[in-house]
């Protein structure tokens, strides 16, 4: 198993987490929201993304445990222990969550909100399994705020940070790790045989912006390199591509870096 993970910046404590067990993968990827936004609550992003990353690791050992239902015990369990702290109704830290779990012959995945699981198949190809109803959403409810007219950039980063409060797990918006147990059962969830893998790779959505955002590499570029246990170069090219870019407007331009990769030995 190959892991990597990267802060934004140097010597700033990284909101993604990384969880690792006998076969399994867990990454979280928390929410860099401001502190209005999350107000009920003392702890920090960080914290939340390590003590989710871990108490869904340990529900994973359960060979038996459905990885939708693992979720849901790890996010009651993170909340119910700050819940006697702090005003979790009056907001509490977020996370997505990528995972892989290789169960006989089949690894199986669950994401959660825009966090990946990358699948690179012997064949060459790759495939990405993400949620995009969180852009979706937003984009929708901020056009819903702004309405008609003419908007400075002021005015719509303050409507997509209200549409994000306003469509977080609810339906018809997108879901992702916070107090409610329930949106782990909106998950996106697969298996696929290991004879068909050559790697399976877990990433917060800092270890993808490389193909999706900033155009540092292809998703077959970003397979190839998993494939080759090459996580640090993916990173690389994804911090060049990021100091190339110049034209960042509601982008952070860095963020935070995880990769969890398990490469599967050729058929004989």
């Amino acid at each position: 198993m190959d892991l990597f993970a990267l802060p934004a910046e140097p010597g700033r404590e990284s909101e993604d987490a990384c969880a690792i067990g006998d076969g399994i993968a867990v990454v979280v990827d928390g929410a860099g929201l401001p502190k209005t936004m999350r107000q009920g609550c003392g702890h920090s992003v960080a914290w939340y993304a390590r003590t989710l990353a871990e108490a869904l690791r340990v529900r994973l050992e359960d060979s038996t445990a459905v990885m939708t239902d693992a979720l849901a015990g790890a996010i009651a369990e993170v909340t119910a222990a700050h819940r006697g702290t702090c005003d979790l109704d009056a907001g509490s830290p977020s996370a997505t969550v990528a995972a892989w779990r290789i169960d006989g012959d089949d690894v199986e995945h669950l994401v959660l909100c825009d966090a990946s699981v990358v699948l690179a198949h012997r064949d060459g190809t790759a495939m990405e399994v993400t949620d995009d109803r969180i852009n979706l959403a937003v984009a929708r409810r901020a056009a819903e705020l702004l309405g008609d007219g003419a908007h400075t950039h002021a005015d719509i980063a303050a409507a997509r940070f209200r549409a994000l409060d306003e469509t977080r797990n609810v339906e018809g918006g997108f879901w992702c790790a916070q107090t409610d147990p329930d949106a782990a059962q909106h998950a996106l969830t697969g298996r696929t045989p290991i004879a068909e893998l050559a790697a399976i790779v877990a990433s917060s959505d800092g270890g993808t912006r490389g193909f999706q955002l900033v155009g540092a590499h292809s998703l077959e570029r970003f397979a190839e390199l998993a494939i080759a246990g090459r996580l640090a170069e993916i990173a690389g090219e994804i911090r060049a591509a990021e100091d190339a870019k110049h034209d960042w407007v509601f982008a952070k331009p860095h963020d935070d870096i995880a990769l969890v990769a398990q490469r599967f030995a050729p058929e004989r």
